[in-house]
């Protein structure tokens, strides 16, 4: 008896809790939101309330409007969001655009003269994201609001202003619903902001004024052309906005991308552009890479010589710049970014030339095309600006010069990659319509090994050979030598004094009526044989090294990759360098999939018979062979781990090199070299990162008591944690 007794009491209790619960729920704010009472005007209707980091006077139901969307950022992907107050609600930064679910007001009572105005963007598809006005206790909506101004192209994530006429229910207690019930990805949500209850027409009036200048303002611009002109209109997008452009094709190339020059990418790379703006096809991610699109440009009647000069950058796999018949739509020429690399010249602005001088005296225009959805590669935008049309060969030659001139006096190169060594061996080596007016090397003294002691630094000199304006220029002779010291040699290069080991750096130059172009090669003097050399990269570039795989980039003679970065990305992340330079892999010319080998000179094996090198990357490996080809050794990084990005105390490996230990003691007294190989492999991060190729240890190195101590990543250095990364004993693999 005591036992039922107990379990009624019991069942009571729990019965108060869940009543009392309810009540609470229903008494309005957070995340659960309530309609129970009517407030007198809606509750946080322009979400500024944050104070308890959910919704407030809102509920939410299923996965979309997750709180986190209420941001206070100026632009939303590349757009001007045109907010009221500080706060309004983006679905991009919500959550994933495929989400789907509403967000219900709390109950009010309608007062003022009826109207309600508030911002709506994005919600494309205009059936399945809407805002909906309902009187309390009827489920069939008293007003239906969709985003019919929003086309994708013009008007995407703005915040545009919407008038609602609720006056015959004024005194009413009223709700509000969005929706947002589409599962695509494109503009597949809504952004909010601003719902208020007017009290007087004034309000109304100046909420519709609102409205169509922001039509006017960032809807699609009267397009007018002359055809009959020698020139297009806003061929740099200086104006900031697509004057002068039409889209003819997708949403891929809009106004949202029209981006300052001064802009960067990758946190610390230049687009090194032309004037104020230009058209970016990612605008650093903000637009999505599988939209495929095209816009085209004013009609001109193609005159001059006949020569178009623009900008590309990206387009990688089917992106292009096109020019096309006026009348037909034909397109006459196609030019892709052929010099399109990854990451040495990924985005870059490159000043491209096409020769039309065929189609002098016709109407034509210029179409840019992005027609990659994806699936052709990453990259899948394109970057353009400053199309020049009707040049004469007079125009283009000054033109040449002074794009060249340009990148030979700019200072600025991000930190990770030498993109500007690279750009500046672009122009140099671009297939010019005119002739260069200016004084290049066309051909290069090739880095040497020798032994030390007296050499001939002329007799290097044969491999080179230099042009201007594609007159041969015969001029040529070294003007000094860098020892390894620092000291430096200024006469006798034809018995100049090598006796120290290590780099010599020799500066060469050609000269031309008055003009010089100096460049330089590497010459590294080795007193013995039992070291590889330039093991360390030292020298600041392969000096000693054989490329063994075609497409390696070369620049200005030297073949690319040995940098000076110590660390990478904006998460400042350590490479664990040893000393100024190491081989990168993301700088070589390589796309990441591609696989890639360099050769060591041979070497005595001596001393301990161990050696060891430094490697990163999940595709780096190491081989080791006798002279004859015989291979004896294969070691793999095993360190690589992709988690907890970017932090290696975390547990996180990428692209920081460990060292390696390698017993060889077997081999002692044998003639061998050694391959560092990027492998193909199957996932991400497939790069390969090596430094310090040590080959002569006289005792064996004490590995398990060995560590190199780096600054974790993403932390500034006075606050970063020190790293160990342990050397070990690397597996033969063969």
């Amino acid at each position: 008896m005591k036992k039922n007794v107990r379990r009624l009491i019991s069942a009571l209790l729990v019965l108060c809790m869940s009543l009392s619960l309810a009540a609470c729920s229903q008494s309005g704010g957070g995340e659960g939101g309530g309609n129970a009472a009517a407030a007198d005007d809606i509750v946080n209707g322009d979400f500024e309330d944050m104070s308890t980091g959910k919704w407030a006077g809102w509920t939410k139901e299923d996965a979309a409007f997750n709180f986190r969307g209420v941001v206070n950022a100026e632009k939303v992907n590349g757009v001007p969001m045109e907010k009221t107050g500080e706060y309004y609600f983006s679905g991009s930064e919500g959550g994933n655009p495929v989400m789907r679910g509403t967000l219900t007001s709390d109950v009010f009572k309608l007062g003022g003269n009826g109207f309600i105005t508030f911002k709506m963007g994005a919600g494309k598809n205009t059936e399945k994201c809407y805002v909906d006005f309902f009187e309390e206790g009827n489920d069939t909506p008293i007003a239906h609001v969709v985003n019919d101004d929003c086309d994708g192209m013009y008007i995407t994530e703005h915040l545009i202003t919407k008038v609602v006429d609720l006056s015959a229910y004024i005194g009413k207690s009223i709700y509000i619903k969005a929706v947002d019930d589409d599962d695509g990805d494109i503009l597949a949500y809504l952004n909010l902001d601003a719902f208020h209850v007017c009290q007087n027409d004034d309000e109304v009036a100046a909420a519709q004024a609102e409205h169509d200048q922001q039509i006017e303002t960032y809807g699609e611009k009267p397009f007018e052309e002359d055809p009959t002109s020698n020139d297009i209109v806003n061929g740099g997008f200086e104006t900031g906005d697509f004057t002068g452009w039409l889209i003819v094709d997708g949403t891929a190339l809009t106004v949202a991308g029209i981006v300052p020059t001064s802009q960067y990418y990758w946190t610390d790379r230049s687009v090194y552009g032309d004037g104020e703006y230009y058209l970016d096809g990612s605008n650093n991610g903000a637009t999505q890479e599988s939209l495929t699109g095209a816009i085209r440009s004013t009609k001109f009647t193609l005159g001059g010589d006949g020569y178009i000069s623009f900008m590309m950058g990206a387009g990688n796999g089917g992106s292009y710049v096109a020019l096309c018949d006026g009348e037909t739509d034909e397109e006459l020429i196609k030019v892709e970014n052929t010099y399109f690399s990854d990451p040495a010249l990924a985005l870059t602005l490159l000043r491209m030339y096409m020769d039309a001088s065929d189609y002098i005296g016709k109407v034509v225009y210029l179409k840019v095309v992005d027609a990659n959805d994806g699936s052709n590669g990453g990259f899948a935008f394109i970057n353009v600006d400053d199309f020049r049309v009707s040049l004469t060969a007079d125009q283009v030659a000054e033109l040449e010069v002074e794009q060249l001139e340009k990148i030979q006096s700019e200072t600025y190169t991000s930190a990770s990659y030498d993109d500007l060594t690279t750009l500046l061996n672009y122009y140099n080596n671009y297939p010019y319509p005119v002739p260069l007016n200016s004084l290049a090397f066309t051909a290069y003294a090739q880095n040497q090994v020798v032994d030390c002691g007296t050499v001939d630094l002329t007799a290097y000199l044969a491999d080179a050979a230099a042009s201007f304006g594609g007159e041969a220029v015969t001029d040529i002779a070294v003007t000094k030598v860098t020892g390894p010291d620092g000291a430096e040699i200024t006469s006798g290069f034809d018995a100049a004094d090598l006796s120290a080991p290590g780099a010599y750096q020799v500066t060469y130059a050609a000269s031309y009526e008055g003009k010089t172009a100096e460049t330089a090669f590497t010459v590294i003097a080795m007193a013995d044989h039992n070291s590889v050399a330039n093991g360390g990269f030292e020298s600041g570039n392969l000096a000693g090294w054989t490329v063994l795989t075609d497409g390696w980039s070369v620049v200005d003679g030297q073949a690319a990759g040995v940098i000076s970065a110590v660390n990478w990305w904006g998460e400042e992340v350590p490479y664990n360098q040893a000393g100024d330079y190491h081989l990168d892999g993301w700088n070589n010319g390589f796309a990441e999939p591609d696989g890639w080998q360099v050769q060591s000179t041979n070497f005595t094996l001596a001393g301990s018979g161990f050696i060891s090198v430094r490697m990163g990357g999940a595709a780096a490996a190491v081989h080791v062979y006798k002279a004859d080809g015989t291979e004896i050794g294969y070691y793999k990084q095993t360190r690589f781990n992709d988690a907890n990005f970017p932090y290696l105390a975390q547990g996180g490996s990428w692209a920081d090199m460990g060292t390696y230990v390698m017993d060889l003691s077997a081999y002692v007294g044998e003639e061998l070299y050694i391959v560092l190989a990027d492998e193909v492999i199957d996932g991400g991060w497939a790069q390969a990162f090596f430094d310090e190729v040590v080959t002569y240890y006289e005792t064996a190195p004490d590995y398990e008591n060995l560590s190199d101590t780096v600054l974790d990543g993403h932390a500034a250095e006075e606050t970063a944690a020190e790293v160990q990364i342990p050397w070990q004993l690397a597996a033969n693999l063969k």
